[in-house]
This record gives structure tokens, sequence and C-alpha cells, in this order.
């Protein structure tokens, strides 16, 4: 399953001391540009301006309650955009542990990074949408595009989303108030925060033709979600998708039908059992209540709250979105090389299990089903060096490499340009027991330079990789190719060559990166697509 909850890595990193605390940046006079909304003041330093906690769009209390974003209502004066806005209502990520910050309903806002002096000419746009398997997550968290938005000369934006029941809520009295429209708001929230960019992309100097989207986990299904939903189509230009994909992922659309039937379910958990009143009984509820249900805490295996295919704001399924997709839109996609570690850390290690042979095997005839004899066999305890090495192979394996390829292969087939990767650099080492390899979300550690405003200290070889991997993200933004002089050569895939035919991984690496084509053998992906049949 997917769950990119970086705050947890950031949590178990602290506890094994590769964070440190920096030296705050010395801000400048803070420069005021006019928006949708009013005038806001920023903060200089760094080489790039930020402005935190811009409202998009409207609070979402009361009657605005599980309804699409409106719009922002103006201020007076000039308001200062100097601190993130609260988060979206949401749980702490694990059992007895709080949101790691404020939370509210008016929490549709908007955080902008530009390099110092962009107003003087058009750059490129990158929206990061993040991810917390659509139950948790923020914009506070990823407070450090820094050196991407100062070196690589782009504007960087990063919106919050409703979640959870607040975001993808899916009620037939819903349909009915909103021209059909239900179980999309959270995507609805990321295309108002499209829009207002596009409106206001001249007061930061950024380029509002040359948008390019990315997201990692939650965030990058949501990256695949835009080509599914038609008003998305001219909001952006070019797309990364990270550990997402857009196959097989099981935080996709979902059916109306089911949409509606968990959303009822999740009503009656809170005492709104009366469909004529149900709506309101919601809207009346405090969050907390609305927080308290089971449906609303992440339990590590199930995703429970995803967008429904309404047939107005989401028409059609991941796949069939980048076939259908006319304009051919580049892609980067990848994966890290041991993405199960975070999930395991997370599942077992975090509530305070080491797993062993006997919840390893209860592991997999739990998620496999009929098949859970052919998995076993395939990934035999003997063949790692435990039964938690095991675990992560499998969940890595089945659940986003070999998804991952075939996203690949489905929008390459398309037409679509495409460069795939494979992150494999392990953050905290290879034989860190809690967090090994390239776990789930550790590119991001190499993307951002801060993360909860804390800086990240790589130096020496590290500091080279991050500044290459920050590199490669913001030229594909500038020019819809990752490849740039004096950076290792990405090649792209190929025109398909038949069924099945695959393109190569670039490898990459602090030590140095590669391309690399046995990604469907080292994954075992032809078994896992005899599996999902």
């Amino acid at each position: 399953m997917i769950r990119s909850i970086v705050r947890t890595a950031t949590a178990l990193t602290v506890a094994t001391g590769l964070w440190f605390a920096g030296t705050p940046a010395v801000a400048s006079a803070p420069p005021v540009v006019f928006v949708t909304g009013g005038a806001i003041s920023g903060r200089a330093a760094d080489g790039i301006v930020e402005y935190f906690g811009i409202p998009f769009a409207a609070p979402t209390g009361g009657e605005a309650r599980f309804a699409p974003p409106r719009p922002v209502p103006p201020w007076p004066g000039v308001r200062p955009a100097r601190e993130h806005g609260l988060q979206c209502p949401q749980n702490g990520y694990l059992p007895g542990l709080p949101p790691i910050g404020p939370t509210g309903e008016d929490c549709l806002t908007i955080d902008v990074y530009a390099p110092d002096g962009a107003r003087d000419r058009p750059l490129p746009i990158m929206v990061f949408f993040h991810g917390g398997g659509y139950l948790s997550g923020s914009n506070t968290e990823y407070d450090g595009p820094t050196r991407m938005a100062a070196d690589g000369d782009v504007i960087v934006a990063i919106p919050n989303y409703r979640l959870g029941p607040f975001g993808f809520l899916s009620l037939p009295e819903l349909a009915a108030e909103s021209g059909g429209a239900t179980g999309t708001v959270g995507i609805q929230d990321q295309q108002a925060a499209l829009r207002w960019l596009r409106d206001n992309a001249h007061a930061f100097g950024g380029d509002p033709d040359n948008v390019t989207i990315f997201g990692e986990s939650a965030g990058g299904v949501s990256v695949c979600t835009h080509f599914a939903a038609p008003g998305s189509d001219a909001l952006f230009a070019k797309a990364i998708i990270q550990s997402g994909p857009c196959a097989r992922a099981p935080l996709a659309p979902g059916d109306r039908a089911e949409g509606f039937a968990r959303s009822q379910r999740y009503a009656d958990s809170v005492g709104c059992v009366d469909a004529a009143t149900r709506l309101a009984c919601l809207r009346a509820l405090p969050v907390a209540t609305l927080l308290n249900s089971p449906s609303a805490r992440f339990d590590g295996r199930t995703p429970v709250w995803v967008p429904s295919i309404d047939g107005v704001v989401i028409t059609r399924t991941l796949d069939a979105a980048l076939v259908g997709d006319a304009r051919k839109t580049p892609l980067m996609v990848g994966t890290t090389s041991a993405e199960g570690s975070l999930m395991v850390a997370e599942t077992d290690y975090a509530r305070g299990h080491v797993p062993d042979a006997a919840s390893y095997e209860r592991f997999v005839r739990q998620s496999f089903g009929a098949y859970a004899d052919r998995v076993l066999a395939r990934y035999p305890l003997d063949r790692y060096p435990s039964p938690a090495a095991a675990q992560i192979a499998v969940i890595t394996d089945s659940q986003l490499a070999c998804p991952t390829l075939s996203t690949s292969r489905t929008a390459r087939d398309a037409g679509h340009p495409l460069w795939q990767y494979e992150f494999d650099q392990a953050p905290l080492g290879d034989a860190n027991p809690v967090l090994p390899g390239a776990f789930h979300s550790a590119e991001l550690l190499y993307l951002f330079t801060r993360f909860m405003g804390v800086p990240i200290p790589w130096t020496g070889a590290s500091a080279e990789f991050a500044a290459q991997m920050q590199r490669w993200w913001t030229t594909f933004a500038h020019t819809g190719d990752p490849n740039a002089p004096g950076s290792p050569e990405w090649w792209a895939w190929p025109e398909s060559t038949g069924p099945g035919s695959d393109g190569p991984a670039l490898i990459m690496r602090a030590t140095g990166s590669f391309m690399n084509n046995d990604f469907a053998d080292r994954h075992s992906c032809a078994f896992w697509s005899e599996i999902e049949r």
C-alpha cells in the first residue's frame, strides 16, 4: 500500500541522529505583491522570497464542509505571509501522536517560493502535492525547496488540500447539490490551487503556461488523477510521478458506488444514520467527532479514503487517462529501491513489533489470499537476511515497483515522452535496523533542503548528489527533458517495440548514477503481472 508520510521518516531519522538544528536565515525587508484577495508581504532569505499561508480558497467549515472550494474573500490592508497556514483536519499519523501542527477548516492555503528578483522574467512553476495516504500531511512539512527554487531558477508552490472524509466523502446528497460531483473535493482543492497559480503567476514572476505538477505517494497518485480530471487539462504542462503509480495504485480513484457505501458506513459510525438529515448532521458535528471514527485514522495497511470516479470531476480510470491525454504530456516516473522499508517501519516497528517468520507469512496470506503460496515460494525467507527484508521486498515489488513499470509502459505506448528512475540512495544506510535502504519518500530528503523548519545537513558527495537531484527536476520543469550539461545522461524510453517492452531506468546514487535495463527482472514484474490478473 502506498503511504508517503515523510514526517514518520523524519521522526525516525531524528531518533537516529541525521538531523541537526540550523541557524535561522536572516530575513530582509518583506516584499509586497498583489494576488487574488489582496496584498501580501513575504520574507526574503537565502536567495529566495517565501510567501506562506496564502489563501487560495475560502474557509471550508459549516455549509462549506464537504463542498467544492469557493472563491477566497478579500482582506483589507497587507496580509503577512510569513507563517504557514493551518493544516487541514487530520489525526496524528501514528497511534498516540497528535498532528504536527495546528489544524482547522480554514486550511486551503498555498506556500510559494520564488527566486529573488524572479518578477523580472517568467519562470517555470513547480507545484508539489504532498503525500500522506489522503489522510494526513500538509505544506508545513515541506518548507524547504530553497535550493530547488534558487539554483534551479523555478518557482515552487505547495498547496494544502482537504483529507480523509473532509476531502473524499461521497454521498448522493452531495452529488445532488454539486451537479453530480462527489467524493472529489480534495482533488478540486488541488485544481483550485492550480487555477489560483495560473491567475497569480505574474505576481511572483511565474509563467502560467509552464507548470509542472509533481508529488510523492498520495501526491504522485494525485498527479496521475489530474490526467483523469478534464478540468485540469489546461492547468499543467509537465508531470513528475514519485512513488505513486497510475497503474494498480491502492489510492487510485474508485467506483462511485463504492464511495457511496464507504461514506454511508462512515456517517453511521459518527452517529449520522438518517439519510434524510445525514448531510446536515455531518456538517454540524465538531471536527474532533468526525476524526474520531476508525476510518479517519490510518491503520497501516488498507486505504480508506480515495477519490471517486464521479463522472464530473474525475471521468476515467488512471490508465485510460494516460492513454487519452492528447497533449502527450512529458513525464518523469520513478520509485525508490526499498519502498517497503517505510511501510514496515510504520506497521510493525512503530507499533512495537519486529517482523518474524510467522508474521511475515500472516502478512502475505492476508494480502494475497489465494495467491499467497505462490508469493511465499517466490519470496522465501531463506533468500533474505530477515523476515523484515522479505516483507520489504514483497511490498516494494508488488505495490510500487511493478505498478510503476506498468505506468511507464502505458504512458510510453500512448506517446508520452518518458524518463524512468529508481532512487537507490540510502539516507540512513543499508544496515539501519528501522529504515534500511532507499525507503519510501527517501528521495525527498535530497530534493528539499528543510523539513518542518529543520535543515538537512548533507555534505560532500551527498550534498553534490542532492544538487544533482534538484537539477534533474528543475531542468525538466524548464525544458520537458531532465538532461542538462554536466548531468549524468538520462535516456528517455524509446518508442514501443512490442507488448511488454521496456526502456531503461536511471539508477540514482550518490556514488554515481547510471542507466540500467533490468528493472523488471530485479523486481519480478512478470510474476506480479500474473498475480494481478
